[in-house]
């Protein structure tokens, strides 16, 4: 939504359009003209015609780059007094001051449309969601021991906003701009936006600028408003960086001011490129595609006879049918088009309706093109493949029901986005824009002696002795590192002990929250013995690269705080996982995720919000997490089938959801088609417990890119074998991990973990995938013996087999005593008393199996 100025000056055509009310409407009563400029296949396009769709820069006339240049030297020069000659000439009003008093901006809150009001909260609220999500963090590298590179966001001090008025105000455009600034921490915010008949900037502009929690408005438009936010006045502030759209003048006083103040991406016309197949398999879908893409590209259209909107039709056959459909709804669609004369001399300049033979040349077309706004129509079997290629382009909207107007007004995302084939270099208006970034490094003395001789050659061979000197200075330094305070703080206490407990004499007395007093502690009843299998873990050991790490680790990283959020290993883990870091939360453990997720998401104090149910049998830990955190929790027995009861589940309307698969104890595999039926249904979040899913070889990552409100999360504890360094993680939308990140706080991981990780990850893949394997074969041969021995495993797709034997705790104590621990469970659900063992080696197996067999016989017989 870039520059959507539309409506017809009310200056002369000759003005150099300070108060910006609109850009000319320059050929939209063409009525002889053809409907679109291109329809065919692309390929068959004649050249002119080719070119006239793919550039789409604006070319700037001589005469506004003459006016404009001379408006910015007048307000250098004689700074308000020539602001003000401008507002009498060009809007025709005279202003005692050129500041908007706050509570004319409050007055006109209060005046707006009830309904309208409403709606810019509600979209200033999704802004401020979105954009909260998606700040900036600091980020921190260790390329070598002892050298520390630190990245770190600091928000602009002020920011200028341009706000068009007249006829054409935007309130869109000044929350898609002041929130995010907000966001990130602006110091200060200031708009412009033209002056009406009363000397006022529009109401719908002030209330939005209230709304936005803006710092100052100023009654001004056009080149003389860039020229003062960016030079400054003794009103008007200079600023550190301007954003907003405008006309032809607002655009051209940007790009003369560049050297002076930053500016946002060049604006241009609106845009939109469908990207559709005919993947539709009814008439009926085939008319309804066709509707929806007309109706996306009138939409645009109406923005100005300038803008370009193309639909790239997919399709094998020489004449595409669905290409056919849309070309007939915009007829039909236009004749009762409001601005109809404004879309009709669009689609005959800049429209299109053309077809490639492949989603490949589509998408290779679609990346050229670097349209503004891209809708995506294509069949669910290709979309996330598709939606991965899309490298260049403003905003991709995935699917019929995802509006280019939602995004313009309602979704959060920031509508002020690159035009004209820019997109291939920028991006579209973020927290991003509102930052500027300092980066701080710190070398040790010891690392300083180990750079020295390096640095010191590269200087010599530059010619520059002087850096290779200071270089030098540090070949002989210690190589024991500088001692720096800790920074840990201490102090005196009175009352109780700062530990929380009594003191002495107090006994009796307890600080815990009384929900404490129904919290267990996690007892798994693993007493030592010589062959345990009771734990899931890898009983083949550590991965080879991951132990010489974990051997070899340089005693800095011991002596050193971890690295805040794992960045690092957030990148190896989203390329293992196949996902993105942003949608990556790292934990000691897959139970420190679990533990703060619950707190992130869970509002304790009662309902609503307050239940956490889960499908049981299942991990012990999560009523016991539930609990921990104030929370209700609900557990509802699983069906005969071993699938959760969803519809009991979904009755307590739960604020978290728990479900694991395969499932812990039984190994069962839970149905896609129920976990995407929660995902759709619940109220709240859906924790989906992967730990055992590499020996499944299924997981639902993929669904928890596509949707809002599923955490999938795993452990390297079981296939990787790092259960004793605890590294968990778990995936979602960026929203999701980024509050469970907030909730479990900095340096959960530690540097040995990580570190051991990252070599697993890098290094051991292809010892795990081996060993994942062994264990899959081992779990079948085990569960084949158990049958044979008369016994009926339960279908197991972890590295555990679940086997029902009667008086299992009593065959758990006998296999203690004999040195083997098996995990017994009583009474699970629809099966009995069962025995839960972990698999490993083959000889550990029959180890068990013999001590199975006598324990088996010393209880029953």
């Amino acid at each position: 939504m870039t520059d959507p100025i539309t409506s017809a000056s009310s200056a002369p055509s000759t003005d150099p359009g300070p108060s910006d009310r609109g850009v000319s409407d320059r050929g939209v009563s063409d009525r002889g003209a053809s409907l679109l400029r291109a329809r065919g296949r692309w390929e068959a396009l004649d050249a002119t015609t080719r070119r006239a769709l793919e550039d789409r820069a604006s070319t700037v006339d001589a005469t506004v780059r003459d006016r404009t240049r001379a408006i910015i030297e007048d307000v250098r020069r004689r700074g308000d007094d020539a602001l003000r000659e401008m507002a009498r000439d060009y809007d025709r009003v005279s202003l005692h001051t050129l500041d908007v008093p706050r509570a004319e901006w409050d007055d006109a809150l209060t005046r707006l449309d009830p309904m309208l009001r409403r709606a810019l909260e509600r979209a200033a609220r999704n802004i401020a969601a979105v954009h909260r999500d998606f700040l900036p963090v600091t980020t921190r590298s260790t390329p070598e021991p002892g050298i520390t590179v630190v990245r770190r966001p600091d928000p602009l001090g002020r920011v200028g906003l341009y706000a068009p008025g007249g006829r054409a105000a935007y309130p869109s455009s000044l929350l898609m701009g002041a929130i995010p600034a907000r966001v990130a921490g602006v110091g200060e915010i200031i708009v412009c936006s033209p002056p009406g008949p009363d000397g006022r900037p529009p109401d719908v502009v002030l209330a939005a600028a209230a709304l936005a929690n803006v710092d100052r408005v100023f009654a001004l438009g056009g080149a003389g408003a860039i020229a003062a936010m960016a030079l400054g006045t003794a009103s008007v502030p200079s600023v550190d960086r301007i954003m907003g759209p405008g006309n032809a003048y607002v655009a051209e006083a940007k790009l003369q001011l560049v050297s002076s103040v930053a500016i946002d991406a060049p604006a241009g016309p609106s845009e939109l490129l469908v990207l559709a197949d005919d993947s539709a398999n009814t008439e009926a879908d085939a008319d309804a595609n066709a509707d929806t893409i007309a109706r996306e590209m009138l939409a645009q259209a109406e923005h100005d006879p300038d803008a370009a909107v193309l639909a790239v039709i997919v399709s094998e056959e020489r004449v595409s049918s669905l290409a056919m459909r849309v070309e007939a709804a915009l007829s039909t669609q236009l004749a009762s088009a409001p601005r109809a004369d404004v879309i009709r001399a669009a689609l005959a300049a800049r429209g299109g309706v053309v077809q490639v033979s492949s989603l490949e040349q589509g998408i290779t077309f679609a990346n050229r093109w670097a349209a503004e706004h891209l809708l995506l129509l294509v069949g669910d079997a290709v979309r996330d493949r598709t939606l991965a290629a899309l490298r260049n382009v403003g905003t991709v909207f995935v699917g019929a029901s995802s509006s280019v107007a939602f995004g313009d007004y309602m979704t959060g995302a920031n509508h002020v986005l690159p035009t004209a084939g820019a997109a291939r270099s920028y991006s579209g208006l973020s927290t991003l824009d509102f930052v500027r970034w300092t980066t701080w490094q710190e070398v040790t003395p010891a690392a300083a002696a180990m750079l020295a001789p390096d640095v010191a050659c590269f200087a010599d061979a530059e010619g520059l002795p002087a850096h290779a000197a200071a270089a030098r200075a540090w070949v002989n330094a210690s190589q024991s590192e500088s001692g720096h305070a800790s920074g840990s703080a201490s102090g005196s206490a009175s009352g109780p002990g700062v530990d929380g407990t009594a003191r002495s004499g107090d006994t009796h007395r307890r600080f815990a929250r009384p929900v404490y007093d129904d919290v267990p502690l996690y007892d798994p009843k693993r007493a030592p013995v010589a062959l345990d299998l009771t734990d899931n873990t890898n009983l083949w050991g550590m991965p080879p690269a991951a132990e010489r790490t974990w051997r070899d680790m340089p005693v800095t990283q011991v002596t050193r705080y971890p690295s805040l959020y794992a960045a690092e290993l957030k990148t190896a883990l989203a390329s293992y996982v196949g996902t993105t870091p942003d949608r990556l939360v790292t934990g000691c453990g897959s139970d420190d995720i679990l533990d703060s997720a619950m707190r992130a998401f869970g509002e304790p104090g009662g309902e609503p919000g307050s239940v956490v149910a889960g499908s049981e049998p299942s991990f012990a830990m999560i009523p016991i997490f539930a609990r921990m955190n104030g929370l209700r929790y609900v557990g509802v027995t699983e069906r005969a089938d071993g699938q959760p009861d969803l519809e009991a589940l979904l009755a307590v309307r739960p604020r978290i959801l728990y479900l694991c698969s395969p499932n812990n104890p039984t190994g069962a595999l839970l149905s896609r088609e129920l976990l995407e039926r929660a995902v759709r249904e619940v109220p709240g979040v859906v924790f989906l417990d992967e730990a055992y899913a590499e020996f499944a070889g299924v997981s639902a990552v993929d669904l928890a890119q596509r949707v809002d409100n599923l955490l999938v999360i795993r452990t390297m504890s079981k296939a990787f074998g790092l259960a004793g360094l605890r590294v968990g993680y778990a995936i979602g939308a960026p929203a999701l991990v980024r509050d469970v990140e907030k909730s479990r706080g900095p340096y959960k991981l530690n540097a040995m973990a990580e570190q051991a990780a990252l070599a697993a990850l890098r290094q051991d893949l292809p010892w795990v995938e081996e060993h994942v394997a062994l264990a899959v074969t081992n779990r079948d041969r085990l569960a084949q013996a158990l049958s044979a021995r008369g016994f009926s495993p339960l279908p197991s797709h972890a590295n555990y087999v679940c086997v029902p034997v009667d008086h299992a705790v009593a065959v758990g104590q006998a296999l203690r005593a004999r040195g083997v621990a098996a995990r017994p469970f009583e009474a699970l659900p629809h099966v009995g008393d069962t025995l839960r063992i972990s698999v490993g080696p083959w000889p550990l197996l029959e180890q068990f199996l013999a001590a199975f067999d006598d324990a088996v016989r010393e209880v029953n017989g």
